[in-house]
């Protein structure tokens, strides 16, 4: 299982990966049980993900990936997005991780 340590203020918390790429990461918190996703580049930095980003249950997860599809279709996935976010929403519903 893939593990990843956010530190802050001298602690940190543990995170399992459901999906990683080259740019994009889903998490979910070890204690909390709940997930956060955005850029790899932003785990475990000062701003880390978007407010409507993290610390969400599994159904909200799922429902903003679903959203962001929509609004990517609406705007033609000009990030290239959608297919990200479709594997994401995969290994939430498959309770696999992807590493």
């Amino acid at each position: 299982m893939n593990i990843k340590r956010w530190y802050f203020k001298n602690n940190y918390e543990d995170y399992k990966v459901f999906y990683q790429d080259e740019k994009y990461i889903l998490v979910q918190n070890i204690n909390t049980e709940k997930y956060s996703f955005g850029l790899g580049k932003d785990f475990g930095s000062f701003y880390g993900f978007p407010v409507n980003q993290s610390c969400l249950n599994k159904d909200e997860c799922i429902k903003t990936l679903e959203t962001f599809i929509q609004i990517d279709k609406k705007y033609r996935d000009v990030n290239r997005t959608i297919e990200v976010y479709r594997k994401m929403i995969k290994s939430l519903n498959n309770e696999r991780r992807i590493y």
